[in-house]
């Protein structure tokens, strides 16, 4: 005796069997063109094109190309359909440009590398640079290229990598701009003197041209550093009994007169004159008598006698 699950399936195929035999009436003879599908939903046929092809299922599908020459300029043919051949052809950081439907790879300007595999930038700081270049626009260059002005000399600073530009020996001007032959007139910049301060040009003492700085009138002090307002300009801001010298108050006895000699002011002025018992030159040296300084020393000076006459 046939079991339960037996009659089950026997009538299941009994009922179902015509409606399969239907299915495959709409599809064979297939209603689709070449290169296609058919199926049956909802017991009509359904046409689509097969895998890599493409048009009316119901008149015929192909493929989308075969040869590149059947894509636009910018694209090949790829698994028979048009695609762009740059899609993951090139490395990384790397440009891709389509030629003749190829992908042509090359690394962007001031990178290097395999533009295949991958582009880098040759620098992205100065220490990855030599000591006399510097890394500009991720190259490593010569830093003083297009720096300094004319004339002008430049030389790479090893631990910066910067340019230093510098007039030449023998010129002036602003390096960055122009250097030109130097004039006696240069040797005064601004700032070479001290305050309140000229400066005018001069010699040393091996016959050099140099800056020569003196204090203004009526200043004095360190014409390098600072000259500050004097204590004079004139006699009369002295007083009776001083004289203005350097733009300093000063006793107008001070080494005016000789050695030994006394000095008297007198209206502004140093009156010289040799002490009692000298004599000589007041301005230079005054010079002790010589019977006066015996006496003076202690000594006794024997009385000359007088000569006797002859009879």
């Amino acid at each position: 005796m046939a079991s339960l699950l037996q009659v089950s399936a026997i009538l299941a195929f009994c009922l179902f069997s015509p409606i399969l035999a239907q299915r495959d009436e709409l599809c064979n003879p297939s209603p689709c063109g070449a290169n296609t599908k058919c199926r049956v939903d909802a017991g009509r046929a359904i046409c689509s094109c097969q895998p890599t092809f493409t048009g009316n299922p119901l008149t015929g599908c192909r493929r989308e190309c075969e040869a590149d020459s059947q894509c636009g300029f910018n694209q090949a043919c790829i698994d028979y359909k048009c695609r762009d051949p740059c899609a993951g052809a090139c490395g990384q950081y790397a440009t891709c440009e389509v030629r003749n439907h190829a992908a042509v790879c090359s690394c962007p300007p001031d990178f290097v590398g395999d533009a295949y595999r991958r582009c880098f930038p040759e620098c992205t700081s100065h220490a990855e640079c030599p000591a006399n270049r510097a890394c500009i626009g991720l190259k490593c260059g010569d830093p003083c290229a297009g720096v300094c002005g004319i004339n002008a000399e430049c030389r790479v600073d090893r631990s910066s990598h910067k340019a230093i530009c510098s007039c030449p020996k023998g010129y002036t001007g602003h390096p960055f701009e122009s250097c030109r032959p130097q004039t006696p007139a240069d040797l005064c910049t601004p700032g070479i003197c001290g305050e309140n301060a000229r400066c005018e040009p001069g010699y040393d003492n091996t016959g050099k041209e140099r800056p020569v700085c003196s204090c203004l009138p009526g200043y004095v002090g360190n014409a390098l550093v600072r000259c500050n307002r004097g204590e004079c300009l004139s006699d009369s801001e002295c007083g009776y009994q001083r004289i203005c010298r350097n733009n300093v108050c000063e006793d107008p006895c001070k080494n005016a007169c000789g050695v030994n000699a006394n000095c008297e002011s007198r209206n502004g002025a140093a009156v010289c004159s040799c002490p009692r018992g000298f004599t000589g030159n007041a301005l230079v040296q005054c010079t002790a008598e010589p019977y006066r300084g015996r006496r003076q020393t202690g000594k006794v000076v024997p009385k000359k006698e007088a000569p006797k006459e002859s009879k």
